[in-house]
């Protein structure tokens, strides 16, 4: 394409966005937004579940400016849980899903590191992760994540830790390194200890890796154990269920880990000890999910 043909199509471009945004334009632009908003209790399941994917591409664009912007004023600290803001935002407003919180005050805010290992139902986590992911925290990710557009650009931007499941010796040597990099730069790291997704409606949890633990070991950092009710009744791919509704998290006290050795058999007792009490937790919360 010449030249002449590029500057043409960028003229045009520039005159098309001028039109959406003109004053004539507003309200066909501002409509379906506003009544989305009104009616965000409604719809089906491939409806809500395009919004609910529109919610986090809108986020995860605004991700990657975070990413690129805030470092340079001093707050590379700030983007994933600005982010997480962002997208608890748009997906209240937009789907009409609400949390209770109880347990707040066992999120750190004094600058102490931690991680947080959380149960790991459907897609609809990051939602609820995003209503409690504190400030100073970096995410744990599988490598695959890393080559979606727009998600994986912010999570590389991020500092998110990729791990390759498939290959043993590089996946703890990565925990080692995000380890070190907690200590020095007094970070925190969110964790799905399950390593996958549940989709289960029964109040139980998946058997947990160990990379989390070996993490908050080898850093000494404590172990925040947050659970989220089982939401089966509001969630399930399978049934092509997508309702609205509030959903309970939990966030059990600090679990330390100043004591525990680096030994295969201290690790394994502490991950049984926090899975336990994470499964009591889940049972807790989710007992009247049968009445819904």
């Amino acid at each position: 394409m010449k030249l002449g043909k590029y500057i043409t199509l960028i003229h045009d471009l520039y005159s098309y966005c001028l039109y959406i945004v003109s004053p004539k334009m507003i309200p066909f632009v501002a409509a379906p937004i506003i009544l989305q908003a009104m009616f965000r209790t409604r719809g089906g399941y491939y409806y809500r579940s395009l919004v609910c994917f529109l919610c986090l591409s809108i986020s995860a664009c605004y991700g990657v400016f975070a990413s690129l912007i805030l470092p340079i004023f001093g707050k590379r600290h700030l983007i994933n849980w600005s982010v997480a803001r962002v997208y608890k935002t748009v997906v209240s407003t937009f789907l009409g899903i609400t949390c209770t919180i109880e347990g707040k005050e066992h999120i750190r805010k004094d600058g102490g590191q931690a991680v947080y290992v959380c149960n790991h139902q459907t897609m609809l986590d990051i939602f609820f992760m995003a209503n409690v992911f504190p400030k100073s925290t970096s995410v744990v990710a599988k490598k695959s994540i890393k080559f979606v557009p727009v998600l994986g650009w912010f999570m590389y931007l991020s500092k998110a830790i990729f791990l390759d499941r498939a290959n043993r010796e590089t996946a703890v040597a990565q925990a080692r390194k995000a380890a070190e990099d907690m200590k020095k730069s007094r970070t925190s790291i969110w964790i799905y200890p399950e390593g996958t997704r549940s989709h289960s409606a029964e109040l139980d949890l998946l058997p947990f890796k160990k990379g989390a633990f070996y993490m908050a070991v080898q850093a000494k950092a404590p172990i925040v154990p947050i659970v989220v009710q089982n939401y089966h009744h509001l969630y399930d791919q399978k049934s092509k269920t997508f309702k609205h509704g509030d959903i309970k998290i939990k966030i059990l006290p600090p679990i330390p880990t100043d004591n525990v050795e680096e030994s295969s058999e201290s690790i394994q007792t502490l991950l049984n000890h926090v899975r336990s009490e994470m499964i009591k937790a889940l049972r807790e919360i989710s007992v009247d999910n049968k009445n819904k």
